[in-house]
């Protein structure tokens, strides 16, 4: 599969008439100013969308963009894919020459293009039983591009500030995820039954009333919780200092090493204006290793011991509960990262703001 997708992503980097010719850099080569694109990206979009074929168990299947040989497949998502970025390029070909300052012809770009064709052949298959495996190239590039169109359309008239919006400071899996499912909002826009199972929730959860109530409860109670913790620590261990010059509440009341050096340089690394005392840096992760210290536990048990179903019985500790907060307080706090909660989640969110959370706030009122 990866053999497949670089000779394809060579074949556009080296067609003359492609709209990708000569845009990826090339490994030992000194890119151009234009060579924003690198194969390894495009490679890894085509092998994730699934378009020239995917891994099943042992089984290899084919993708939608393959033929009968490699050879085959090369010129035929090849030729698929020049029709499609053609379309893209000459909707506004400066920002498509301009790369990498105007987010169009970028890495997040192209694989969010690659991922928004597959999901495209995908409900052209179940919509209008169209069987992109046996329709020739310009047909499927074509019913390709008619779904697209509103794509191709902001690509043409949205302003410099609106693309900027929409596509700039895409980094990372996450990022490329959102490029993605900027792309199938417009699609959907347009179609009202566009998308995956993924993207649909996605969506209802972005309007829903109840999401917000959940992102807001994680967030103040992750607030909560280590003002909670910070409290605690003085009223135990006091604020005085000793001869290291360090207060008794974080040497003390702290003895993990790497929890304390940890936080001072995420303080350190902060804008100096902006710089919190060295407790204001810990984390959700960091307040399970305080909590459990043998001098701090007696004091924190009552609101940190939570058993859960499912939790082994007798055990000393019911801290599991920490470790699932800390992955949704991430997707709460990161809104930029396309993630949702599924049910399960929600259903978490609700036990703890009934079984957790209201012992918290008794804690920091005593």
């Amino acid at each position: 599969m990866g053999a497949l997708g670089s000779a394809i992503v060579r074949a556009l980097n080296t067609d003359k008439t492609s709209p990708l010719f000569r845009r990826f850099s090339v490994p030992g080569v000194p890119p151009e100013p234009s060579q924003n694109l690198t194969i390894a990206e495009a490679v890894n979009g085509l092998r994730r969308s699934g378009l020239v074929g995917k891994v099943s168990g042992k089984v290899l299947l084919s993708g939608p963009l393959s033929d009968s040989t490699d050879e085959k497949s090369v010129r035929r998502a090849t030729s698929i894919l020049s029709k499609y970025f053609e379309c893209v390029r000459s909707a506004h070909p400066e920002r498509w020459e301009a790369g990498r300052s105007a987010y169009v012809a970028v890495n997040p770009g192209i694989r969010a293009h690659l991922a928004l064709i597959a999901e495209i052949i995908d409900y052209l298959s179940a919509k209008n039983d169209v069987d992109c495996f046996t329709l020739k190239e310009s047909e499927v590039a074509s019913r390709v591009i008619g779904v697209a169109g509103p794509v191709i359309e902001f690509v043409r008239d949205a302003t410099d500030e609106q693309i900027k919006e929409a596509f700039s400071r895409k980094f990372g899996e996450g990022g490329v995820k959102e490029y993605t499912y900027f792309l199938f909002r417009l699609v959907r826009n347009n179609r009202s039954d566009f998308g995956s199972e993924e993207f649909v929730r996605w969506i209802e959860q972005s309007e829903s009333d109840r999401i917000r109530a959940a992102n807001n409860s994680l967030l103040t109670l992750s607030e909560n919780l280590t003002n909670f913790v910070i409290k605690t620590l003085k009223a135990i261990h006091g604020t005085q200092r000793l001869p290291s010059g360090e207060q008794a509440f974080w040497e003390i009341g702290i003895q993990s090493l790497p929890v304390r050096k940890k936080a001072f340089e995420k303080q350190q690394q902060d804008d100096e204006e902006r710089r919190r005392p060295k407790e204001g840096y810990l984390d959700i992760v960091d307040l399970e290793i305080i909590v459990k210290q043998k001098e701090n536990w007696p004091t924190f048990e009552y609101v940190f011991n939570n058993p859960r179903e499912g939790d082994k019985k007798n055990s000393h500790y019911y801290l599991g509960w920490l470790a699932v907060f800390n992955k949704l307080r991430n997707i709460a706090a990161h809104k930029n990262v396309v993630r949702s909660y599924t049910d399960e989640d929600l259903e978490f969110i609700d036990w703890l703001n009934s079984e957790v959370a209201p012992k918290v706030l008794e804690g920091l009122r005593q």
